[in-house]
């Protein structure tokens, strides 16, 4: 009886810790810190475009051009919603500027022991939900990308909400 607990206890915690490993894939900011990221990349006073995914080359302190993200993000998946994500919400950093040592003080929840970090802004869930009737795979299209950036091995992951 006594072995029959412990294997249930340790298959409890194993599906726990399974639980918050992919949790753990993609970090959510939060419109304060989405706002310093913005402020220390971009001098650039117009308000940013979302849905938006960015791509930020931690070796080279540089962000990905829309050419090299879109490359990038086209050996992840290859379903055509897919395809429809990267032409729409990859958008041009051509603007953005930081290194390691500013971005990680002006958004200090970011992690840089990847070789990148991908940045996705979107919507929250009720807005999502309210734009749904307008376009019908903005659920679908959202929900994919994160789950394609929380199996990431190569980046560390964040979203606004």
């Amino acid at each position: 009886m006594h072995n029959k607990c412990i294997a249930f206890v340790l298959f409890g915690i194993v599906a726990i810790t399974s639980c918050f490993a992919n949790a753990a894939g993609i970090t959510p900011l939060g419109n304060h810190l989405k706002g310093a990221l913005y402020s220390e990349v971009s001098n650039q006073t117009a308000k940013p475009q979302f849905p938006a995914l960015y791509i930020y080359g931690v070796k080279t302190e540089q962000f990905l051009s829309k050419q090299d993200a879109e490359s990038y993000l086209s050996t992840l998946n290859d379903q055509p919603l897919w395809t429809e994500v990267m032409q729409q919400w990859v958008k041009d950093s051509s603007h953005f500027s930081t290194t390691n040592k500013a971005f990680k003080e002006a958004v200090p929840t970011l992690d840089f022991t990847q070789e990148y970090i991908v940045f996705f802004d979107n919507l929250p869930e009720p807005m999502l939900e309210q734009f749904a009737a307008i376009d019908p795979n903005l659920v679908a299209r959202d929900s994919l990308v994160k789950s394609v950036l929380a199996q990431l091995d190569n980046a560390n992951s964040y979203t606004t909400y």
